[in-house]
């Protein structure tokens, strides 16, 4: 009895299937006939990928671009590319004499300071543009090498801040004149001559006192102001020292106890450089108190006037201690890094020697824009690597290295010279500079 039952369920099911196929034959008949199968059905491919959309599918009459990149639409053809720009920016090159003692080699009888930004130089190469201040001058050795107050260093110094990277040599400071009228003329040459730009300064009236840096194709103009007192006989007064008024117009300055006329100084350099086809403005300043490490109201004011001009990155130095690095914004919402103080980068200023821990910190401000055309560049990124100067006496002989923090604090066996005291101050260095560019 039940193997009837089961006969005849097999029966009904081959009749079921048979009816279903018959029916799935005339439907594909019926479609293929009015064309539906070919325009509104894709079969899946086995393999579980997702079938290509109609507008997806390859015409076999159509010819492929080889590139790959494929015919760009109106919109995208019509705007211009963007470019990326990184530039950095160091503090104050203070060369006392205990440096140049450490750059000597007696046994050829030169000086030789590379050794000094060797574990800086893969930062300060890794940018487009590098700058930093020229604290010093270069009267040449018959002028007599010297340090503090009346700085003169040898001219080698220039080679090893171009081996380690650095572009342009800010000068517009308050040590321009430490070796008179001669040495003012000659640190010019001197630069120019070893492959360095030179800036804040000049040789001759037609010359310009800033430059204009091709970097991709998009022109970046790095100007360059230090403070002077004007004097009632049309001169000025640098740190003391004497700018005679035919001199006046070959170097940039501002009169920090006159707001109204530093912003006129200004934009009349920015707007000769926006004539002359800048796209990028940034501006080096030598201003604040020294040891002072907050900005003045002067720092602060003239900083967000330089912004309302279109000063797109603002770098600063003199005080010799770090300030903090802030970001300002413009008429038109963009934001603008400011560096107010990037300390020392190196010197023989630190805590044994003028009694402030502080003077021996610096860092390396790094900011990256975003450039197109026809448009406000954009502040993609902006940092501060913190850096602290190494001083040792090595069998009789001193020793300066520019440390980079970080790298020191995570890999201590690569600095040779380090000891647990020097790892406690340069963690606080590192600290430090977190602080003041906390903003960024």
């Amino acid at each position: 009895m039940n193997k009837r039952r089961r006969n005849r369920k097999e029966i009904f099911e081959i009749i079921a299937v048979v009816f279903l196929l018959a029916c799935g034959i005339f439907l594909g008949t019926e479609l293929f006939k009015e064309g539906k199968l070919d325009g509104g059905f894709h079969f899946l491919p086995f393999s579980g990928t997702k079938a290509e959309e109609p507008s997806q599918l390859k015409d076999p009459s159509r010819v492929e671009d080889p590139s790959g990149v494929g015919d760009p639409s109106p919109d995208t053809a019509s705007q211009p590319p963007t470019v990326n720009i990184t530039i950095a920016a160091v503090g104050d090159i203070l060369i006392h004499n205990t440096l140049y003692f450490a750059a000597y080699e007696p046994d050829l009888g030169i000086y030789d300071f590379n050794s000094q930004f060797q574990y800086v130089k893969p930062y300060l190469e890794n940018a487009d543009i590098t700058i930093a201040n020229l604290e010093t001058t270069l009267a040449g050795p018959e002028a007599g090498y010297s340090g503090y107050p009346k700085f003169n260093t040898p001219d080698s110094i220039v080679d090893a801040l171009k081996n380690a990277g650095i572009d342009i040599l800010t000068a517009a400071n308050n040590h321009r004149m430490d070796q008179g009228i001669p040495g003012f003329y000659r640190t010019i040459r001197t630069v120019r001559e070893k492959g360095l730009d030179i800036i804040g300064v000049k040789a001759e009236e037609p010359e310009k006192t800033y430059v204009i840096k091709d970097i991709n194709g998009v022109k970046v103009a790095v100007l360059n102001f230090g403070y002077a007192f004007p004097l009632a006989n049309g001169g000025l007064d640098i740190n003391g020292l004497f700018l005679p008024m035919n001199m006046t117009g070959l170097m940039d300055t501002f009169d920090p106890q006159n707001l109204e006329k530093s912003i006129s100084t200004v934009a009349e350099r920015v707007t000769a450089a926006r004539e002359d086809g800048a796209e990028v403005i940034v501006a080096c300043m030598h201003w604040g108190y020294e040891y002072h490490r907050t900005p003045n109201d002067f720092q602060q004011q003239l900083a967000a006037e330089m912004v309302a001009l279109g000063v797109d990155v603002i770098f600063g130095g003199h005080p010799h201690v770090l300030q903090p690095a802030v970001l300002l914004t413009d008429n038109e919402g963009n934001k603008v890094p400011v560096f107010y103080s990037l300390g020392n980068f190196i010197s023989d200023q630190r805590k044994e020697t003028v009694n402030d821990i502080y003077t021996e910190q610096g860092m390396i401000a790094k900011v990256t824009l975003a450039i197109q055309k026809g448009h406000k560049p954009v502040l993609l990124s902006a940092e501060a690597i913190p850096t602290w100067v190494n001083k040792k006496t090595i069998k009789g002989r001193y020793v300066y290295e520019v440390i980079p923090a970080e790298d020191a604090l995570g890999s201590t066996n690569n600095f040779l010279l380090l000891n647990s005291s020097d790892l406690e101050r340069i963690k606080f260095c590192r600290d430090s500079v977190g602080y003041l560019s906390a903003d960024l």
